[in-house]
């Protein structure tokens, strides 16, 4: 009877046990499946709530010689094609270089507002290329005219090659006429120094008449136009020089500018010569109807005077350009040119 008591509470004890591995074992699977529960919310919270990060923006690196924004990129041209190329043939005119040459259509450049015409020469069996370049507004106004070569030429390394005569370096010959110089004066008819200057120009045109081809502009100095203008206005001051241009297109420059310079001599105060008094020294030869059709154009010349003397690098009146390509003092005008063109009748 003991054995069986002792048989049966084994028995009991073994049962126990094994529902207490059952309890132990179905919460140790319910707490694993709330961990893994638990990680799923976490993982979908992650992958579908949780705000995207956003990508750092690297700066995108300049390359080096990347050329600059044009800034004006719908600039319109204040003037037509046709003027412009009306303008680059009025250039062409004065070198010698182009006188066989046809006139390029320009083309405008928006970016810098500037035209540009490209010429090509046959030389010597091969082609030169020159460029013509010049700005828009308000007028025409000329950078540059080069010639395209192998090595660029120095522009600004004008050379001193007598006394009062300077090489300009770079200059194309502008004279028309190969047995002839052309002769361009850059001048004030206010201007003190001028008025003298022009009278050593007149002795030196009476000597070397046979060789020059004469050309005058008029160029605003200090002490003369410019400082008139001040007090009297650019109107009655600027009459005396478009009248100069007017006669100049009649070939009777001479005979009115040596009229009215004597008027204004003597008066002996610097202020400009009324319309009556220019009026008054107008040869009798003078078309009269072309004299009055030029006026109102007139101060386009002027202001292409100023141009051709930026060209030139002419700061100063009076000066004396010999084909273009030499800038000569008035006092050394003919040391100057026979040394240059020393071919020329009445150099020894």
């Amino acid at each position: 009877m003991k054995e069986k008591r002792e048989n049966k509470a084994a028995v009991g004890s073994m049962k126990e046990k094994r529902e207490n591995n059952a309890t132990g074992g179905s919460r140790l699977q319910l707490a694993t499946l709330g961990l893994l529960a638990v990680a799923i919310v976490l993982l979908a919270y992650i992958v579908f709530l949780s705000p995207p990060q956003q990508p750092q923006v690297q700066p995108t690196p300049t390359p080096s010689g990347t050329p600059k924004a044009c800034p004006s990129p719908g600039a319109t041209a204040t003037h037509t094609v046709q003027d412009a190329k009306d303008y680059v043939a009025r250039i062409m005119a004065m070198y010698r270089d182009f006188i066989h040459s046809d006139v390029p259509v320009p083309q405008y450049d928006a970016c810098d507002q500037t035209w540009n015409a490209q010429i090509t020469e046959l030389v010597n069996g091969g082609t030169q290329l020159y460029h013509i370049k010049f700005a828009d507004a308000p007028v025409f106004t000329l950078l540059s005219v080069s010639q395209e070569v192998v090595k660029p030429m120095l522009i600004g390394q004008d050379m001193l090659v007598t006394n009062g005569t300077i090489l300009l370096n770079g200059k194309l010959n502008c004279s028309t006429n190969a047995s002839t110089v052309r002769m361009m004066v850059f001048s004030d008819p206010y201007c003190p120094s001028c008025i003298l200057g022009d009278e050593m120009i007149e002795a030196f045109r009476k000597n070397f008449s046979a060789s020059l081809d004469y050309d005058y502009h008029i160029l605003p100095a200090s002490g003369g136009m410019q400082t008139m203008a001040n007090s009297y206005g650019l109107t009655e001051v600027n009459r005396f020089a478009l009248y100069d241009i007017c006669t100049q297109k009649q070939g009777l420059l001479a005979p009115f500018k040596d009229c009215a310079t004597l008027k204004y001599r003597s008066k002996g105060v610097a202020a400009p010569l009324s319309k009556e008094e220019l009026d008054a020294c107008l040869p009798e030869a003078l078309n009269s109807t072309a004299f009055d059709a030029c006026l109102p154009d007139a101060p386009h010349d002027l202001a292409f005077d100023q141009t051709m003397a930026d060209t030139y690098g002419v700061t100063q009146a009076p000066v004396v350009l010999f084909n273009c390509q030499y800038r000569v003092l008035p006092e050394d005008l003919e040391h100057g040119f026979c040394y240059v063109h020393p071919e020329a009748s009445g150099c020894s």
